[in-house]
Formats: C-alpha cells, sequence, structure tokens
C-alpha cells in the first residue's frame, strides 16, 4: 500500500518453541506476533465538525429534524468482547487483485475483509434488519421514493487522518460508472443514479433514475466509501493499474501494508489504534483482533492438517465426510477443537433440476409434477450425505420469506404414476418405458461430475415409473450456456441465494422467453408480475416480506423446479480460545463474519494452552448446535 512519506510500522516476529508429538496433535503456537495496534496517521485533523460549515448544512449541533437516525438499535458484538490478540485462517487461493473495485476484485478475500477497510454509509440492525448510522449518521428519503440524502459523521476520517465528506461519496460513484475499472454489472447498478450531489461538506444527495426501493439500500450498504484524494484524479484504467496490488487506506478498523503482502502465501491484516468509529455504539463488541492473518492453502486435505495441528485457528467446513469422521478426533473430544453448526438466515438458494416448461413434455404440469415425485431426496440424504442437509420446499428457503404453505410433496412412485396416467401416458413397451403417439418418455440429462451418485438412484426410480433417463456427463460451461440460451429439457442448478431477492430476474414473465436471463423454466404468471412491481415500490420492511410469501407459493406451485435441498447451517471447526455473541456468526452472514464478531477470551485461552501439555484436561465446550438466530427468526415470523 503506498501511504507516501508515512511512517509504516514493521513488526517482528517472536518464536515459541514447544511441540507435541503426532502429525494431528494440537502443537503449541510456534509464533507469537505483534499485535500492537498501529497508525498511519499523516493529517492530524482535530474531531469535530468543520467551523464553517453551518449546522444547517450539516455541520456543529445539527439538528436532525426532519432526518431519520437511529440511537437505541442492537448491536452485533458481544458487549464484554476483549480487543486484542490474533486470528490465523486460510484462503484458498490468492487474490488476483488487491484492489476493492473493479476487474477481478470479486474475489474471496474481499468477501471477507472488505467491512475491515472501507465503510458504507449506514449499516444494518443486526436482529431487526432496520438502517443504523454508518458513515453517516443521519439520512433522508424523498416523498416520492426516488432522492436519498445523508449526512456525513463530522467525526469520519481516514486512516492518513483526513476527514470524510461529500467528494469522497462523489468520487467512488464515478469511479464505479468508468467503463474503464472492467466490471460492467458495477457500471449498470451504479448509472441507475444520477451524479451525486455535493449539498455540503457533509451533505450528499442522490436521486434514483427509478422507483425501486432496493436502490436506497444499495446506496446506503453496498457502496463502500473511498477516499477523494487516492481517485478522484484518476480514470478507471489507471485505478486498475496503479492499485493492483496495493490498498488504498480506507477508514474502516483495520489496514494493510506492503511489508505484510506476502505473494501467494499470505496477507496480514492489522487493527489500527485511532480508527474514528471506535467508541460508536455500531462498533461494541466488534473488530475485536489486532491482527489477521490469511494463509492461502489451496488444498482442502493441508488445510485440515493445518488446523488439526493449530496452525489454523478456525475453518469452514465445507464436506460432510469430514466433519462426521475426520473431525472425529481425540482433540475434539477433549473440547481443544470445537465444532458448531451454525443455524441462521443465510440465504439458502436454490438446488435441484430446473425444468423447461417451454418444451415437451414439461409443458405440461403434471410431467412436472410426476418428475418431483420420483426425486427421492431423503434416500440421497440418507445414504450418501449423513442426514446434513434439508429439502427445500422455496424459493426462499431458510429465510424470512419462505412460505411455509407451499406444496410439501416428496418421493411417491404411487403419485407420479396417477399424474403421468392423467397426461395420457398409460401404456409401455417391451422394456417398461411409457410410449404414447409412438414416442418413448424420454429425457436427457446433463450433470456435472459428482452428481451421478444420486442421479443414477433418480434414473432408476424414473425406470420404475416408466421414463427413460439418459445422463450425460458435461461441464459447468456447457450447463450454463445450455441454460443461458434455453436450450434445454432438464438441467442441474444450484443457484445462490441473496439476501436481497430480485423475485422478477427469476420469475418475471418479461424475462420467461430470453435468453441470457434467470428465468430458465419459463415461468409466466400475471400475478406474479403485479407482485414483483409493488415489490420494488414498497419501502415498508412488513409489507415486502408478505409480497415475496405470496410470489413464493405461486412459483412453487408451478413445479418449475425439481427442488434438491440446502443446508440450514454453517459447520464452523475452531480452536478452543475464543469468545463470540450467541449467534455465533451474524443473523444473515457466512462463517466470514466470525472476523468482526470474535474475540480472544482470556480465560479460554488460558485453559486451552493448558490442555495442549496436558493430555488429560478436558475443556467445556458449547453445545454442537448454536440455533439463536432460528428462535429470533420464529419471532419474527409471529409478526407477519
Amino acid at each position: 500500500m503506498k501511504y507516501g512519506k508515512a511512517f509504516i510500522l514493521t513488526f517482528f516476529i517472536f518464536l515459541i518453541v514447544f511441540s507435541i508429538q503426532g502429525c494431528n496433535k494440537i502443537n503449541k503456537p510456534k509464533k507469537k506476533f505483534d499485535t500492537k495496534p498501529v497508525s498511519i496517521k499523516q493529517f492530524d485533523t482535530p474531531p469535530g465538525a468543520d467551523i464553517s460549515i453551518s449546522a444547517e448544512m450539516g455541520g456543529e449541533n445539527f439538528s436532525g429534524e426532519g432526518w431519520e437516525t437511529k440511537k437505541d438499535y442492537n448491536i452485533p458484538g458481544d458487549k464484554n468482547a476483549v480487543k486484542g490478540g490474533s486470528l490465523v485462517m486460510s484462503l484458498s487461493e490468492f487474490p488476483v487483485t488487491l484492489r476493492s473495485e473493479g476487474k477481478d476484485a470479486n474475489n474471496s478475500f474481499w468477501e471477507l475483509t472488505n467491512d475491515l477497510l472501507y465503510e458504507s454509509l449506514l449499516r444494518i440492525d443486526p436482529v431487526t434488519m432496520n438502517y443504523t448510522p454508518g458513515i453517516a449518521s443521519h439520512w433522508k428519503i424523498s416523498d416520492d421514493k426516488t432522492t436519498f440524502k445523508f449526512r456525513i459523521n463530522p467525526n469520519a476520517r481516514w486512516a492518513d487522518g483526513k476527514p470524510v465528506t461529500s467528494d469522497d461519496v462523489i468520487a467512488t460513484w464515478k469511479l464505479l460508472t468508468d467503463p474503464g475499472i472492467l466490471m460492467p454489472y458495477a457500471n449498470t447498478l451504479w448509472n441507475s443514479y444520477e451524479k451525486p450531489v455535493a449539498e455540503s461538506k457533509y451533505i450528499i444527495s442522490v436521486k434514483s433514475k427509478e422507483k425501486d426501493w432496493r436502490l436506497f439500500f444499495y446506496y446506503s450498504q453496498s457502496l463502500r466509501i473511498l477516499p477523494a484524494h487516492y481517485i478522484s484524479n484518476i480514470s478507471g484504467k489507471e485505478y486498475l493499474d496503479k492499485f493492483q496490488f496495493e490498498f488504498i487506506p480506507g477508514s474502516g478498523p483495520y489496514i494493510v501494508s506492503k511489508e505484510e503482502i506476502k505473494k501467494g502465501e499470505s496477507i496480514t491484516v492489522r487493527r489500527r489504534s485511532d480508527y474514528w468509529a471506535e467508541k460508536e455504539r455500531f462498533n461494541t463488541g466488534i473488530n475485536n483482533f489486532d491482527l489477521i492473518r490469511f494463509d492461502v492453502i489451496q488444498d482442502e486435505s493441508l488445510e485440515l492438517e493445518k488446523f488439526k495441528k493449530g496452525d489454523l485457528d478456525v475453518i469452514w467446513v465445507r464436506k460432510t465426510l469430514t466433519w462426521e469422521e475426520k473431525l472425529n478426533t481425540e482433540e475434539v473430544k477433549r473440547g481443544l477443537i470445537q465444532k458448531i453448526k451454525v443455524f441462521n438466515e443465510y440465504p439458502g438458494g436454490i438446488s435441484g433440476i430446473c425444468l423447461n416448461s417451454r418444451k415437451y413434455p414439461f409443458d405440461d404440469i403434471r410431467i412436472r409434477k410426476a418428475f418431483g415425485y420420483l426425486y427421492n431426496r431423503e434416500k440421497f440424504n440418507e445414504k450418501l450425505f449423513f442426514n446434513a442437509y434439508v429439502p427445500i420446499f422455496s424459493y426462499f428457503s431458510g429465510t424470512i420469506y419462505e412460505n411455509k404453505d407451499n406444496p410439501k410433496s416428496g418421493f411417491n412412485i404411487d403419485s407420479a404414476k396417477i399424474l403421468l396416467s392423467e397426461a395420457g401416458w398409460k401404456d409401455k413397451n417391451s422394456d417398461g418405458y411409457l410410449i404414447k403417439d409412438g414416442k418413448y418418455l424420454e429425457i436427457d440429462l446433463p450433470f456435472l461430475k459428482g452428481m451421478d451418485r444420486y442421479f443414477t438412484i433418480y434414473q432408476e426410480d424414473l425406470k420404475k415409473a416408466g421414463i427413460k433417463l439418459n445422463l450425460r456427463e458435461s461441464d459447468y460451461n456447457t450447463v450454463f450456456k445450455m441454460g443461458n440460451e434455453l436450450n434445454f429439457k432438464a438441467l442441474p442448478i444450484n443457484w445462490t441465494g441473496t439476501f436481497i431477492p430480485n423475485p422478477e430476474s427469476y420469475l418475471g414473465s418479461e424475462n420467461a422467453d430470453s435468453s441470457n436471463t434467470l428465468n430458465w423454466s419459463g415461468i409466466k404468471d400475471k400475478r406474479i408480475d403485479e407482485l414483483c412491481n409493488s415489490f420494488k415500490i414498497s419501502f415498508d420492511q412488513i409489507e415486502r416480506i408478505k409480497i415475496l410469501k405470496e410470489i413464493d407459493y405461486i412459483a412453487c406451485n408451478y413445479f418449475g423446479y425439481v427442488f434438491g435441498w440446502y443446508s440450514p447451517y454453517q459447520r464452523i471447526a475452531f480452536q478452543n480460545k475464543f469468545g463470540y455473541p450467541k449467534g455465533i456468526i451474524s443473523r444473515i452472514g457466512g462463517y466470514g463474519t466470525i472476523i468482526n464478531l470474535w474475540y480472544n477470551d482470556p480465560e479460554k485461552f488460558a485453559e486451552y494452552d493448558a490442555a495442549i501439555t496436558n493430555k488429560n484436561k478436558i475443556l467445556p465446550f458449547d453445545n454442537v448446535e448454536n440455533k439463536y438466530w432460528l428462535e429470533k427468526k420464529a419471532e419474527d415470523s409471529n409478526k407477519y
């Protein structure tokens, strides 16, 4: 990272020589990091507002009359959290770029760390999901819901000490709309707004080009503000080149220095000693580690072994086999390693088989329903997945938007046969396959390597009902191309869930017959279209939940997908020395939110340290399942 003449602190690593024999035994940490918070401040700007800015224009004594703000919001962290110490975790690959924006910036490192270095105008209450202050202390939405205003907190400072101002917001928007950053979808999103206007040093206004509540959300939450004094005088192309492997200092609680970027090996992030929002309510109990190091480990087996040895503090366990068998170790039984399944509202997405309702035979809803009855998810789960997964019955699995009245059809050959007969498929040939008008009921199904484990079972069950399924091994790019071009009858899918649903993209009629959209199944329904329009213009959260539940019910009764399964929890294994809030991770986030929420617990750390050398010592540990957020979800469900 380039800081001009900034004084860069360098850190020495002290070795501690302890070891325990056995390749799967936890070793006492070989390295102790110097974890003292650091500063790169160059400009000693005093706290508070510029005295030349009037209260009316957002300066000192700003009343906030007619504006919104929150003071009594819920905090995401543990109020008893202790600052200090380190956290070491892995990355599956070294990032292609260290820029936060532009080409190749959408990588796993930035998914984990974006909030650490850069901040958005507003934040979200972890319980109510309402807006709360961030860089902006106040906000306002016009009566016609198209103009948004934000009052920047006059105390907000960049890591180098300069104040955060309206000019920074404008410069960030300008960069994101520059085609030179080679990120078309970002250009499209941020061009949904007119150029922001600086009404004063602290008040910024922006007008959206259409009425859509999500545009306020994106502007307040997804726009990570960058300093104008770094980016305002360069083009998008120049930005790509200049900051390819350098960090721009942000306003967030952490920084990264050049000296601690080891290309292909690791990246170290350090906590700032002079973070402007250290005492703000929203920072209570979060951003606790003085040092976070990301080690690049591409092989899952190597990652697991390093974790068992204590070289990594925490891992996200992707495979059921690893969770059930490879982590069934003495260290787990003694409590040195803790395993927890965390249930929250991380969007489950959609998996299963997409049926093309535009093409024969899936233009008949009875055939679509019959194919669903023959998909034995319960058997797959039991025989192949240790009963680790939950069947999908919704387009919004695991979220508050899921409609509990959706059809719950399970495996039933008899029900499938009845539907097939009603559709005219009554006769069979000598091979046992259904035939009608001289045609076999025969379907090709492309699949990706590994899916054959359960698709061969599906093939056998379809044959019992008289349907011939031809399995064709393929690759991801080919399958995706077939779906985009609508050139298929049945395709395996696994759509990632999103916190902010966009139902018109995969359920709207206007996308039903167009290539390169997500409505692969071809759903067309006038009521869904009406509801999608209502969803866009509703700024009321409870109303939006009701709208999506109705959309969910209608769409599920269309049977455009043979639904698969999802994991309603995230499997996390860690060295048992950390403290954390009741929900372990955030309500809607992934396992990466531990970076913000966890902390080194001095008592646990001492016990953990002692247990490494004393094999007879057993550590207390939490329940293997944490359902705190499910209880909150149930409370909310009673409101809607």
